[in-house]
């Protein structure tokens, strides 16, 4: 066996070559949080070289007094690799101040379910099993699909891309509901919704992408990407992902009878009040999303997707319980510059 490898010099923790091998060659260098999964290495610059953000983590403590600590373990024992889990440093510390969720047992299913995945998906030969029906959304500039392969990596492309063009110079939003309905019902015909597996790539109005993604359902599995203009690329940003920043206001109030409920997400930049006086929206019954610094750059994470969606759906959930004779939701979104909103029946 080979020699212990040391790994800090604060505490007695130390990991043979052979542990360490097997824990990051397991993992394929990814947290095993399956919501995370992000890769565990910042990729260099033309400044800095590459910087490893992952974090070897305990699944019982590696003392006596740490998170899921087992005092019957002896020290070998505690830094085995089967006593070890590859996070990145946000799970980790998740992981570790709230072991009430993560207890031992779910950790260790947490691992096992995430090495299953690497297998599954990484098989010996580097290309996934995995293949995704492309849909590009395309506005009034035309998609370039070109790095659509390499943002799905290890992932692949099924068939050709299918493009939906979406009028923009239209105000009837309304009938561009109904043309991208139809359009998603096309994709979901003849199929598994269920197993269906589709990647988005938009470059359209912002009123569009909500739609597609309402008649999409919760049914597919569906990935989405954002056009980086600045790389000329879909990948997204090897990086880890930035503290969520996402407050919604203006749902801490009683119920009303309003007619109509505005949303304003203020993530490209903020909605000014000339652009609110501009498209001529009720105020009565609003309700604001913020992050902290508004820019077109704002987006460089899926996690940041994920978060979107979570508080959109938390908000919506609630207005419906505010606003129960809303009749029209206005949703108001900046992009490019220019408002761009859409009216919306409650359901």
């Amino acid at each position: 066996m080979s020699a212990p490898t040391k790994c800090s010099a604060r505490t007695s923790r130390s990991y043979t070559d052979r542990t360490l091998k097997l824990l990051w060659g397991r993992a394929a260098g990814r947290c095993a949080i399956p919501e995370c999964r992000v890769e565990l290495f910042a990729e260099a610059t033309e400044y800095d070289p590459v910087v490893v953000i992952g974090e070897i983590a305990h699944v019982a403590a590696a003392a006596d007094d740490g998170p899921r600590a087992a005092s019957a373990l002896a020290a070998a024992q505690r830094n085995d690799y089967k006593n070890l889990i590859l996070l990145c440093q946000n799970c980790h510390a998740r992981i570790d101040g709230q072991t009430g969720l993560y207890s031992v047992d779910r950790l260790k299913d947490i691992k096992q379910a995430h090495e299953a995945w690497v297998r599954a998906s990484l098989p010996e030969r580097g290309r996934s099993r995995t293949g995704w029906t492309v849909l590009g959304l395309q506005g009034d500039h035309p998609i370039d699909l070109a790095s659509a392969n390499a943002a799905l990596a290890p992932d692949f492309m099924v068939d050709k891309p299918l493009l939906l063009q979406v009028p923009t110079n239209t105000a009837d939003w309304a009938a561009v509901d109904v043309a991208i309905a139809a359009k998603a019902r096309q994709f979901l015909a003849g199929g598994d919704t269920f197993d269906q597996r589709i990647a988005v790539f938009p470059l359209a109005p912002v009123s569009a992408c909500i739609s597609l993604g309402y008649h999409l359902t919760s049914r597919p599995h569906v990935r989405l990407f954002q056009h980086h203009r600045d790389d000329r690329t879909w990948e997204w940003p090897r990086r880890a992902a930035p503290a969520q920043d996402i407050a919604v206001s203006g749902l801490e109030r009683e119920p009303s009878r309003c007619p109509a409920a505005t949303f304003l997400f203020h993530y490209t930049s903020v909605i000014t009040d000339d652009v609110i006086d501009e498209v001529s929206v009720p105020l009565d019954c609003r309700v604001d999303f913020r992050v902290r610094d508004p820019s077109s750059g704002w987006l460089q994470h899926p996690d940041q997707l994920k978060w979107a969606t979570f508080e959109a759906r938390r908000a919506f959930e609630r207005a419906m319980q505010l606003f129960p004779h809303a009749t029209q939701w206005h949703l108001l979104l900046r992009r490019s510059g220019a408002a761009r909103g859409g009216d919306w029946a409650a359901d």
